[in-house]
């Protein structure tokens, strides 16, 4: 009998270590840093590193990780100037994996989430997510939840968290369930501190909005289309809404060239990446404005064929360079030339990462 409870409670060690080991395996992993890397791209499974030589990508190394979907996919966002953090998968909407990946230690950190990541955003300290019919969730560099907010049931929140150093903000659709004549446009207005709204702004019900940007006390988010209610009259917009989050005030940039979509920001925090909606048979275009001078640099990339149906990652190499990560595709592209300077293909279509070295 003695043998038999020996027995059970070796098995028992055994396979409480291995569970342990699994979940550190699982939550736990080293990037394999090289100091020769100008910048890093990260797929589902693997991290690959690559090295610029004459505008040219040369791929110096590759670390395949456990799984084939180990990262997944979500939108990126830097912490601390010195890591990659997102949320696997942004097509779900609870029970995600955060993930954090430092490029100066090296250290990787997986945690599954209860809370609906299909939102996210970043003051630059911290990670935030969000999702329709949950909460606002505020989480540290370790994945530790540190406030959270309900959402209100009739408010339903387009996909991105911004936030500056006092505030955090929302923008969405916010409709009375069964009325929906009562829909309108809102912008809600966090307080950091108290983590409780602090105010609700409402905008014209009659704009469609795309991810947007928030630099320098100013939001911006591009309207993809004026339409009535009844979605009989849509029109194409030429148009940046933007609010001041000092005077909480709305107004307007006109570009010169129809349907902005996502923005991303570049390395001049003066510059915005403003990428142009089209259909199949237009070429991918984009707009670099500067927000300071009102200055508009238009791009068309008419060599890419077949067509990628958007851009995946945009990265700003130095001062003139850019790389575009799409479709399977990585261009180091000069903008200030508005010159291809030279094109690879990946070894996979998707690329669910960016990291370049300063």
């Amino acid at each position: 009998m003695k043998k038999m409870i020996i027995a059970l409670l070796a098995a028992f060690c055994l396979i409480f270590s291995f569970i342990a080991w699994k979940l550190e395996t699982y939550q736990h992993a080293k990037v394999e840093l090289d100091s020769n890397a100008d910048f890093y791209l990260i797929y589902p499974g693997k991290i690959e590193a690559f090295q610029l030589s004459n505008d040219q990508p040369k791929l110096i190394h590759t670390q395949k990780m456990n799984s084939d979907n180990y990262f997944g996919s979500g939108k990126n966002h830097i912490l601390d100037n010195q890591s990659l953090v997102f949320a696997n998968d942004q097509q779900k909407f609870t029970n995600d994996n955060l993930v954090y990946i430092d490029f100066k230690t090296g250290e990787i950190l997986r945690k599954p989430s209860k809370y609906a990541t299909y939102i996210s955003g970043t003051d630059g300290q911290h990670f935030y997510t969000a999702g329709p019919f949950h909460a606002l969730s505020q989480f540290d560099n370790t994945f530790k939840l540190k406030n959270q907010l309900k959402l209100d049931d009739d408010f339903f929140p387009l996909p991105y968290v911004y936030a500056d150093d006092t505030f955090i903000y929302l923008n969405g659709n916010q409709m009375t369930t069964g009325q929906s004549d009562s829909q309108k446009n809102v912008l809600y207005i966090i307080d950091k501190t108290s983590f409780t709204t602090s105010d609700i702004v409402e905008y014209d019900k009659n704009l469609v909005t795309h991810e947007g940007l928030l630099a320098k006390d100013t939001l911006y988010l591009p309207i993809t289309s004026h339409h009535a209610l009844d979605y009989k009259d849509i029109e194409t917009s030429y148009d940046i809404l933007t609010f001041n989050t000092k005077t909480r005030t709305f107004s307007s940039i006109t570009l010169s060239q129809p349907a902005p979509g996502s923005i991303q920001p570049l390395k001049e925090d003066n510059l915005l990446f403003i990428e142009h909606e089209s259909d199949w048979l237009s070429a991918i275009s984009f707009t670099i404005y500067n927000t300071q001078t009102g200055q508009e640099s238009y791009h068309r990339l008419d060599e890419l064929n077949p067509r990628p149906y958007y851009i995946d990652h945009v990265r700003q190499l130095d001062g003139n360079r850019l790389l575009l990560i799409l479709a399977g595709k990585a261009l180091i592209y000069d903008w200030q030339a508005k010159k291809v300077l030279s094109q690879i293909i990946l070894s996979e279509d998707y690329v669910s990462g960016v990291w370049v070295n300063d």
